[in-house]
């Protein structure tokens, strides 16, 4: 009886220490359980999955009944809300019908809206021999992303389709060429040049959307390595090295034909698996001249999405990847297959709602790789000095080519974002690059170079 009486006094004692409602007792760790975020939507949205929860889908709802004038006075960009430029804009009245028809689509056919134009300028303090020292690009961009249904709220079907017009200036030249490195130092500029689809995809929830199939034109890392203070080149930072990853195969960054599926089985925690038809060519159509060449790539992560600081705005994401391939950066059949594989870790952690940090690294086969390994590591701020959407980041990292002789490549970026008006963003950036090392032509410099740019982003 004295053994049984200790016994339920241990197991208390260990209860009401551990509970929140005993402050008296000795803090202690929480249980794993409550490190992970119990936002379900939340966990939903780190995974790649996106409800659309503020639009009607199409079929099988009530729209409202309402009249629009699409000369109403709308000032802002949907997607961005009220901000304050610190100059007049003198697009409000120019953009309000285009915003006004984006509303009432939304509204009435289910329909959401994502139109800008970007434009970076760059220049680098030096360049090889002869080669143009500055680059322009400009891009423009319409996406439409149509829900159709969610079929008793837990099946939710979804349509999107993505176009882009790019253009050069003054001369066709990506001005990390200009420096001899194959890191890309606009990733608004890809090179391929003229109109193409980029995305053309299906999406489809089942199990009440703890499950969603896609299928269609896709680019895997929509759903892997996907870092939320590094991947929107519009936004944030330009090099490639901080937007995915370059110590990948050739069936990760670019826009091919692809099918997978995102897997939330409870909060806090997500598995998602893409399988795509890679190349190095780029597709301007759907990709479907690239089925007959017996080329695959497969990659899956898995994540938790944690809430360290007991706060579910201030969220971070802890994920663990793998990927697997017959195609080598450079293969474009069978006749040029390689098989290797590729794995990564990565660590995103908000501080604050509007401070972020992230790590990652990442490592590739060498017979299939751009870059073998590769190291990132920055931080970002939102909403600087009180300013909303005005936004400031840094970061670091470095790359290993291939190659043991070409040595380490190290690439610094930083930039400030300015909220100019209500539809016109200015970034100003400076990129520093040690060893600028090109894998595929075996060389790397020894030097280092400065690139300054300048980025425009106008959204409608």
């Amino acid at each position: 009886m004295i053994a049984t009486v200790v016994a339920v006094q241990i197991v208390i004692g260990a209860t009401l220490a551990q509970s929140p409602n005993n402050p008296g007792q000795s803090l202690q760790l929480q249980p794993a359980s409550q490190w992970l975020t119990h936002d379900l939507d939340l966990t939903r949205s780190f995974a790649g999955m996106d409800l659309m929860k503020s639009t009607q889908a199409l079929f099988g709802t009530q729209k409202p009944t309402k009249e629009y004038n699409f000369f109403d006075p709308r000032p802002n960009a949907i997607p961005w809300g009220p901000v304050n430029g610190l100059l007049p804009d003198p697009c409000g009245s120019l953009f309000s019908p285009i915003r006004n028809l984006e509303v009432a689509s939304q509204e009435q056919l289910g329909i959401r809206w994502d139109i800008y134009n970007v434009t970076v300028y760059q220049m680098t303090s030096s360049s090889l021999t002869d080669d143009p020292r500055d680059e322009g690009a400009n891009r423009f961009n319409l996406r439409a992303d149509l829900k159709l249904w969610d079929l008793g709220g837990g099946a939710m079907g979804r349509f999107t389709a993505q176009m882009r017009q790019s253009n050069a200036f003054p001369q066709s030249i990506e001005v990390g060429s200009a420096i001899g490195t194959d890191i890309v130092l606009d990733s608004n500029y890809t090179g391929l040049l003229g109109t193409r689809l980029v995305r053309v995809r299906y999406e489809q929830g089942i199990l009440d959307n703890h499950v969603m199939g896609f299928v269609g034109k896709i680019n895997a890392n929509d759903y892997l390595l996907n870092n939320p203070f590094a991947g929107d080149e519009t936004t944030q930072f330009m090099a490639s090295i901080f937007d995915g990853s370059d110590a990948t195969q050739s069936g990760f960054n670019g826009y091919m034909l692809g099918t997978g599926a995102m897997v939330v089985p409870f909060e806090g925690f997500y598995g998602n698996f893409v399988v795509t038809n890679p190349s190095t060519a780029g597709y301007r159509g759907l990709g479907t001249d690239g089925l007959g060449s017996g080329l695959w790539w497969f990659g899956t992560e898995v994540g938790a999405i944690t809430n360290f600081f007991g706060d579910e705005k201030a969220p971070g994401k802890y994920s663990v990847g793998f990927n697997t391939t017959n195609a080598a950066y450079t293969s474009t059949d069978l006749a040029t297959a390689a098989t290797g594989n590729g794995y990564w870790v990565m660590a995103t952690e908000y501080l604050t709602q509007d401070i972020g940090v992230w790590t990652q690294f990442t490592y590739c086969d060498p017979n299939v790789a751009l870059y073998k390994t590769e190291f990132t590591v920055g931080m970002s701020m939102d909403n600087c000095f009180g300013r909303k959407r005005d936004g400031f980041g840094v970061a670091w990292g470095y790359t290993t080519a291939p190659q043991e002789t070409l040595g380490v490549q190290t690439v610094t970026e930083l930039y400030y974002r300015v909220q100019l008006t209500d539809s016109i963003q200015i970034t100003p950036d400076i990129q520093v690059i040690t060893n600028p090392t090109d894998p595929l032509a075996g060389t790397s410099q020894g030097y280092s170079v400065f690139v300054f740019g300048i980025r425009a982003l106008v959204h409608f």
